[in-house]
Order: C-alpha cells, then sequence, then structure tokens
C-alpha cells in the first residue's frame, strides 16, 4: 500500500507541517508502513509544475528529504511514498526507478495513485498516449489511461468513468486468473488550477490505517478550514478529518480567496 497526501491552500505555505512534524506525518507513515520504494512531491509555483521524484527509500534519505521541503512553498502539493506493486511479477529491483516512483506527470497535470491495477494490458488500450508510458508500474498505465479519457472528454469526473469502463472491459477480453481488475484506484490530481481526490477501492481489507488503525486501509480523509484543503490516505494528526466513501470524487479550488470543494459520485 502507498500512501498519499495533498493540499490546495489560498496562500503558499509550507507542507513540513503534513509531510514530517505531524505525529501521522507522510514520512511517519512511510517509516510506520514500510514504504521503502520510493518518493515524491509534485507542486506549483505561480501555476506552473515542479516534480521532484526519488527512487530510494525517504526514511534512508532523511536529510535530503528535509532539505528539500524546508526550501519550498506551495499553494497546491501532492506527495507519495511508495510501496511497489507487482501485477507483472517483475524481480522487485526491476520495478524501483526514477520512471516508476510516483508522481506521474504530464504537460501540467500531476497524479499519485494508491492501489494495483491488475489488466495492465490496458497499455494497448492507450492509443498515442503509449508512446509516454516510461516504466513497468501499474500506476503510470491508470494515469495516462485517465489522461487519455481526460483529453477526450475535457472532464475529470466522465474520464474516470471511461477509465474504469474500460478496466472493466479489458478484464473480460484477458484470460488470467485474476480477481479483479483492481484493488483501489484512489489517486489524488491536479491541473495546476484545482485539486482532486477520488475514493475508489473494489476491495475492503480488514487492514486499517497505519499510525490510528481508526478507518479501512483505502478510506481516505480530508480537512477543511476555508483557507485550506488537505486530503490524505490516512489523517495526519487528530484534527477533525472527514472520511470519503466509496466511488467519491472531491474538488477543491480557490474561490473568492477562499478554497471551495464540492463532493460528487461517480
Amino acid at each position: 500500500m502507498c500512501r498519499m497526501i495533498g493540499y490546495i491552500s489560498v496562500d503558499k505555505i509550507s507542507p513540513i507541517k503534513y509531510l514530517y512534524d505531524s505525529e501521522c506525518s507522510l514520512y511517519v507513515q512511510a517509516v510506520k508502513g514500510k514504504q521503502k520504494d520510493g518518493w515524491g512531491l509534485g507542486y506549483y509555483v505561480d501555476n506552473t509544475l515542479k516534480v521532484i521524484k526519488d527512487p530510494h527509500t525517504i526514511y534512508d534519505e532523511k536529510d535530503s528529504f528535509l532539505k528539500i521541503i524546508n526550501s519550498l512553498k506551495s499553494d497546491l502539493l501532492i506527495a507519495h511514498v511508495r510501496n511497489a506493486s507487482n501485477p507483472r511479477n517483475l524481480p522487485h529491483e526491476k520495478l524501483i526507478s526514477y520512471e516508476n516512483t510516483q508522481p506521474f506527470f504530464y504537460k501540467n497535470y500531476v497524479f499519485v495513485h494508491n492501489g494495483t491495477v491488475r489488466v495492465v494490458e490496458i497499455e494497448n488500450k492507450l492509443g498515442k498516449y503509449k508512446e509516454l508510458v516510461k516504466g513497468v508500474n501499474d500506476s503510470e498505465l491508470y494515469f495516462y489511461l485517465f489522461i487519455k479519457y481526460l483529453e477526450e472528454e475535457k472532464s475529470v469526473p466522465e474520464a474516470l468513468r471511461q477509465t474504469e469502463k474500460t478496466m472493466w472491459n479489458t478484464f473480460k477480453e484477458i484470460d488470467r486468473k485474476i480477481k479483479n481488475p483492481f484493488s483501489s484506484l484512489n489517486m489524488i490530481f491536479s491541473d495546476g488550477e484545482k485539486l482532486y481526490a477520488f475514493n475508489r477501492y473494489q476491495e475492503l481489507y480488514d487492514r486499517k490505517s497505519i499510525c490510528y488503525g481508526d478507518a479501512p486501509i483505502f478510506r481516505m480523509r480530508y480537512l477543511y478550514n476555508g483557507n485550506i484543503l488537505v486530503v490524505a490516505s490516512e489523517r495526519t494528526n487528530d484534527d477533525k478529518w472527514k472520511l470519503m466513501d466509496n466511488n467519491e470524487l472531491l474538488i477543491a479550488e480557490r474561490k473568492n480567496n477562499k478554497i471551495k470543494y464540492t463532493i460528487e459520485k461517480i
């Protein structure tokens, strides 16, 4: 299970509270959950995307990680720590590289995913986007399939619907003994203007959140106070986080010097 977090804020802020300082920060989740297979950040500076990725273990590179997050401020940021899924049954060393590390990005889009996409055959449904695939990460295939439909449909909700539909259709076409096409499509995504978080799981394991053990592992949470909205795989502190339900898409943006958000069913 990977862990991920994102925020959109009225002001440019340091991410250190959510990424390191809090008692269940992303860094703490990585340590407790042994998220050892790379880490990355995607953030915007004046609506321009910057991406930092490292395939090494975040807690083995603590000083480097702290130096980076202490040096930046952003009003829109997404971060990820990876525990590599392996639906292709490859040797573990083949899974670890810059190309396989999240977030994935294209143009001004940035994306992180928690879960496993088992139908790696969707690579053959990517059309012209197939040539953009650089690694062997199933999450990268999910990203480019979603981008394909986003650029066709011009709508995040519809792109998500078409992405899952294609996964199910591919699942019906292949001859492999797998239970379903994915475990979870949970993702956080941005186009530089809005922050999106999609909570979609097919399998709700008995496993609970890493730090507090108070929610199923695939139930995402968000925290909102008018000036900032934070969404994450699990809460980072004892503030009043709200649980997302299955098939919910959260959409947050800046309006009139406030953060406004909506949640819709997909």
